[in-house]
Formats: structure tokens, sequence, C-alpha cells
């Protein structure tokens, strides 16, 4: 069942959850420069498509699940999965536990940098 927008009259499936804030991860440099992946709730990132939502196989410092981005009460969480080289914020801190972070704020896994950003809702 589909139901129309009451301001645009675009029709969306009724089963869409208005209030669900959506975040796209984008690849800033590595070998998918310019890659975005759109997400509500949480993305795995990795180089297996079968357990990685953002999949970079093109970097071969990359962990088959490497690294999650999820909301944790209307909060960006970033962790690393036990990678073997690890995840980074931009300023080279390494993730070692759940740590907030910022739409915008950029950070590392492997050799690709990447940020999260708030789309539309």
């Amino acid at each position: 069942m589909y139901r129309p927008d009451l301001f645009t009259g675009e029709v969306a499936p009724a089963w869409a959850n208005d209030s669900q804030e959506m975040y796209i991860l984008e690849v800033l440099s590595g070998p998918l420069d310019g890659k975005t992946w759109p997400f509500e709730r949480e993305i795995t990132i990795g180089r297996d498509d079968a357990v990685a939502g953002a999949c970079i196989t093109l970097d071969r410092y990359i962990s088959r699940r490497h690294a999650q981005v999820r909301e944790d009460d209307g909060r960006l969480v970033l962790a690393d999965l036990e990678s073997r080289n690890g995840t980074r914020l931009d300023g080279d801190a390494p993730v070692t536990t759940e740590t907030t972070l910022e739409p915008g704020e950029r950070f590392i896994i492997g050799r690709t940098l990447l940020r999260v950003l708030k789309g539309a809702s």
C-alpha cells in the first residue's frame, strides 16, 4: 500500500518510517573516491559484501568486517570490529572503544578516508 505525501504529493510506501534519520557514508579518498552508501540505523564497513553494507574490496588494508557506524540515541557511534589494521579518527587517534562521531567528521580505515553526513530524512 502506498500513501501520498501531504506537501509534495509524492507517493511512498505505507511502511516508510518518516521519523528515521538518514545518513550517507562517503569515501573522501582511496580506491573508491566519491562512492556513497545511504543508511538509516547502522552500516558495517569491510571487504566482504556478504557481511558489509559498505564493501570496499579494492583497499587490501581493510578487514572483512572492519568497522561499524550506527545511530545510538540520536548520536553517531564509530566502532572498530577488531580489525587487523585498526580504525583511526582523522587526527590519527586510534578507535579502541566505541567513539562518538560527529556528522562530517572524517575517519580512516585501511587507506581509505571516509565521513558520514546527514541525508534527507
